[in-house]
């Protein structure tokens, strides 16, 4: 969308009243919910390809999160 047709759509939504704001709020989730239901699960792999190196471990990268808060409280795990 273009910065001069939001700004149109914009200048339309301000000339409504509330209980039309809120019947066209209603309209647009509706509407998202749809597209949604018929577009199915995305595949989150094509979602974050390229944003991460090719080698990245994510084990080792869980790990490490799962673990790292044993370093910052060691009295829980004196013995």
């Amino acid at each position: 969308m273009s910065g001069t047709t939001l700004e149109q759509v914009t200048r339309l939504i301000d000339e409504l009243s509330f209980e039309e704001k809120l019947s066209l709020v209603e309209h647009l989730a509706q509407s998202l919910r749809l597209s949604q239901q018929k577009r199915g699960p995305q595949n989150l792999r094509g979602i974050w390809q390229g944003h991460f190196p090719e080698d990245f471990d994510i084990d080792s990268a869980l790990e490490e999160i799962r673990h790292e808060w044993e370093k910052e409280w060691p009295q829980v795990f004196e013995k």
